[in-house]
């Protein structure tokens, strides 16, 4: 059983805004959507709501069409980037309006307030206006509003995008934690990819309306299947590159801009290749005083642009040119070498016991399953998938 679309497009004045749109999403499972702005990802939460009608092609859910069925006729709930909430209304009343709607009996109403309440944690705020919550709080009393209905499907549109950072964190977990209680399916729109790593089953790229790239989010993320879907998720690392030659069953010989590296990616087609590897991929595993320090004879073992040990690729001769503090404990260094510039994170605590500053010359490792290659063609323009 899956909320199955097959081949669905949106027209709007002549405009092609979805463009044969095709998934399966078993039930119970989360399906994150990604995608730059204009890219449609709101307009197909639209659609499969029933809130733009103009459409062709299938909706199914649970073996039912849900494609000609008025919106409050769908399983659906849905939560909106700006929460919608009445203001005239207390959080409590807000969260009743559809069971109101319904008719429910008063008894029914007061059971799934306080369950729901409960379950997110405001409980306390039920004779609160919306003037007078938080965002986070406004936030849980939209996803409250939609729970209480028991939908099938939840859609969520960036829900947590005007929150800040601790907000953020606190609400992904409780949602995925009420998503796994209750086994809710789920489409999840956001431009944030931690959100998307840790929620989605399924991760779907959609651009221009047409779906790039759907998969499990460590295939998408690791796995990107063009240039434009590695630059979206953060590659960040994305270089021109040519294979060489096989060094057996699992492995390729690349050379990548001066340096030869091996890669467990067997791209088809030409040899030209874009060498895509992740920041967090990278291990530094030495460091040594930048040139003229009293120790810089111990920088020169450093020169040599590479070195290969078994299907590790060990990387010697770059600087540090920036260090960049990340979220959490992490830092971003850029590095150069030759007009070459990687970028890869590491810990705070792994700088601190390097004691690197800029300057430093660093050695850095990359197993051969994280250097992933696509094809590089000669039209390739720069975020557009081929």
């Amino acid at each position: 059983m899956a909320l199955i679309l097959e081949n669905v497009s949106l027209e709007i004045e002549h405009n092609l805004i979805l463009e044969q749109i095709s998934f399966q999403l078993p039930i119970g499972q989360v399906l994150v959507i990604l995608g730059n702005s204009g890219a449609g990802k709101s307009k197909l939460l639209e659609v499969v709501a029933g809130l733009s009608r103009n459409q062709i092609g299938s909706i199914v859910y649970g073996g039912r069409d849900l494609s000609r069925l008025q919106p409050q006729a769908r399983p659906i709930g849905f939560v909106f980037q700006n929460y919608a909430l009445f203001p005239n209304l207390t959080a409590a009343e807000n969260i009743l309006f559809g069971l109101k709607a319904r008719q429910a009996p008063i008894s029914e109403q007061q059971k799934w307030l306080q369950l729901v309440a409960v379950e997110l944690k405001i409980d306390h705020l039920l004779k609160r206006f919306p003037a007078e919550l938080s965002g986070g709080q406004q936030q849980r009393v939209a996803l409250a509003r939609c729970l209480v209905l028991r939908p099938e499907i939840l859609l969520l549109d960036e829900p947590l995008s005007a929150l800040d950072a601790a907000s953020r964190e606190r609400l992904v977990m409780l949602m995925k934690r009420i998503q796994k209680k209750y086994r809710v399916t789920m489409l999840y729109v956001t431009h944030d990819h931690n959100e998307a790593r840790f929620m989605g089953d399924l991760v779907l790229v959609i651009d221009q309306g047409r779906v790039v790239q759907i998969g499990p989010p460590e295939m998408i993320f690791a796995r990107p299947v063009s240039r434009f879907v590695a630059h979206f998720t953060a590659t960040r690392n994305i270089l021109p590159g040519r294979l060489l030659k096989s060094c057996g069953p699992n492995l390729n010989l690349v050379e990548v801009v001066g340096m030869q590296l091996l890669s467990a990616s067997f791209p088809a087609g030409s040899a030209a290749v874009w060498v895509c590897i992740r920041p967090e991929y990278f291990n530094l595993v030495a460091a040594a005083p930048e040139p003229g320090s009293d120790s810089g004879s111990a920088a020169q073992a450093f020169a040599e642009p590479l070195a290969i040990a078994g299907d590790n690729n060990l990387i010697s001769g770059f600087q540090v040119s920036q260090i960049m503090p990340q979220s959490g404990a992490t830092v971003l260094l850029e590095l150069r070498n030759r007009g070459v510039r990687l970028l890869l994170l590491a810990s705070n605590r792994r700088i601190a016991d390097y004691n690197l500053r800029v300057g430093n010359r660093v050695q850095i490792a990359v197993a051969a399953e994280h250097i992933h290659c696509l094809p590089r063609q000669p039209d390739d323009i720069y975020c557009r998938p081929e």
